[in-house]
């Protein structure tokens, strides 16, 4: 929520702000200033520092093959408008031809031979972080309806493939919010980052489970059995992030401990159906932290 606030001088409100900070921004009596609610507290800004104070310049020349990671650390970061300076630009192709299309917002607004200026042109400030995330379970969800489909119909796996880039472009847009502006409920914020971080861990294994198979279509028929108690056990987490239950959190448990049991790793696919498995467990053990 923001309401304007008139520094001093009328009878709307009037408050103390360090004399570093008013010199800092030519601040006169009656000038305007705007007050953000922010978990307990509140963040003072002025026009200037709301404008100027998100962008950032990066050098990425010698950074190959870091530079699609260095990029998106920014956007994740919640900087508005980057430029990215470069000596040659096979430096930045990459990311100018897949990368930018994951980062909800964003667009190349100007580009020279040797830079290019990056702004976020939408906003986050009205979104519902929570409608984000589960959006990010349904992609999860699909990819592993599509994965049994495809193994049990002999279908092309790149649907599948193809769909880690939209868990890649949500993922990323859900940090950006939570560290420009935090979760709903503040005190959720670190383990809500996390937990979305682990979200993209087991698109990126489904990612891999595709690409082995695109190898070696031999798939045992308890594997695909294995894939769909994966998709449930994740279904009853996302249940329990919205709405935890000692009840279900038992049953949680016992299928954890069930899974576990049947998955040998004696090969690698079965070896990243565990690491699915380990992945949930990671991000319950955040579920745990706020829901006691």
């Amino acid at each position: 929520m923001k309401r304007r606030i008139v520094k001093q001088g009328t009878a709307t409100m009037m408050v103390s702000l360090p004399a570093k900070w008013i010199r800092k921004f030519n601040l006169k009596k009656g000038d305007e200033v705007y007050v953000e609610e922010f978990d307990k507290g509140l963040i003072i800004k002025t026009d200037s520092s709301l404008v100027n104070s998100n962008k950032a310049i990066i050098d990425v020349t010698g950074f190959n093959p870091l530079v699609n990671r260095i990029l998106i650390s920014f956007y994740v970061r919640g900087i508005d408008e980057l430029e990215v300076r470069f000596s040659n630009t096979s430096e930045v192709s990459d990311f100018q031809k897949r990368v930018i299309n994951e980062l909800i917002g964003f667009e190349i607004i100007k580009q020279t031979n040797s830079s290019l200026i990056i702004k976020d042109i939408a906003t986050v400030d009205n979104q519902n972080i929570d409608e984000v995330v589960n959006r990010i379970f349904l992609i999860l969800d699909s990819m592993a309806d599509e994965l049994v489909n495809s193994i049990s119909k002999k279908q092309d796996l790149k649907p599948i493939i193809d769909m880690d880039s939209s868990i890649n472009k949500f993922v990323n847009f859900c940090l950006r919010i939570l560290n420009k502006k935090g979760y709903i409920r503040f005190d959720r914020t670190l383990q809500m980052y996390s937990i979305v971080s682990l979200l993209e861990e087991i698109g990126d294994l489904y990612k891999k489970i595709s690409l082995e198979l695109k190898k070696n279509k031999n798939l045992a028929n308890n594997d695909v059995s294995t894939i769909r108690e994966l998709k449930e056990f994740l279904h009853l987490y996302h249940k329990l992030l919205f709405n935890f239950n000692k009840k279900e959190a038992v049953i949680f448990a016992n299928k954890y401990e069930a899974i576990n049991k049947k998955l040998k790793q004696k090969n690698l696919v079965d070896i990243y159906l565990f690491q699915i498995l380990e992945t949930i467990i990671r991000m319950n053990n955040h579920l745990l932290v706020v829901s006691f």
